[in-house]
């Protein structure tokens, strides 16, 4: 008699899990809603050396993807990396005006603006992605505000967090996502559909 208490329990529990977050279970990608990070409003350096702000530029009042890479990385970070320029030329002129793409290093010691604008010219990034280096102590306050910090980079996972700052929605994306998996998260956190279906420019169509 004791069985059937404990079944109901544990389907119980199932259904509530599944209900709290039902995205989870679509994909090979998790999806996650997450509490709003606290961003530090650290001088951080973009791809082209040139100084930006995380918290009252990079991320001010938009919706944001942000993934940590590094560009001597020899295992994940070129597939998210392509990922990312896969979802730039699906969104077309969405990214840049509806959404900023961010790539933060975790490996600011060696990544020099030169060296991340490098990196980033092999999957064609272009307006409203940036990539992003500066003072190590700068960048692992940043990471760690994210939850992209690990103390060894060779063995970081992927994760992909995207967030609106004006709502304060966030979700998390666990694995290698495929731009379909990301437009969802994009979605959850108030990214319409219609401002996801944006043409490309002609001079970026393929």
């Amino acid at each position: 008699m004791r069985v059937l208490p404990l079944t109901l329990v544990l389907a119980l529990g199932v259904s509530s899990a599944a209900g709290a977050a039902p995205q989870r279970r679509r994909g090979h990608a998790q999806l996650e809603r997450v509490t709003a990070p606290k961003l530090p409003d650290e001088q951080l350096v973009d791809q082209d050396g040139m100084p930006v702000r995380l918290a009252s530029e990079l991320m001010k009042d938009r919706v944001v993807a942000v993934n940590f890479v590094f560009s001597t990385c020899s295992t994940i970070c070129s597939p998210m990396s392509a990922v990312f320029g896969k979802l730039r030329s699906e969104l077309g002129d969405a990214v840049g005006r509806d959404v900023h793409l961010v790539s933060i290093t975790l490996d600011p010691a060696n990544d020099t603006p030169e060296k991340l604008k490098k990196f980033s010219s092999m999957f064609k990034r272009g307006d409203g992605w940036t990539f992003v280096t500066g003072e190590p102590q700068r960048v692992t306050r940043a990471l760690k505000a994210l939850g992209g910090w690990v103390p060894n980079k060779e063995a970081h996972t992927p994760v992909t967090l995207v967030g609106n700052t004006t709502t304060g929605k966030w979700v998390r994306v666990f694995g290698m996502p495929t731009t379909k998996r990301l437009k969802e998260a994009l979605a959850e956190v108030g990214l319409t559909e219609s401002e996801q279906r944006q043409p490309l420019k002609p001079q970026e169509a393929p």
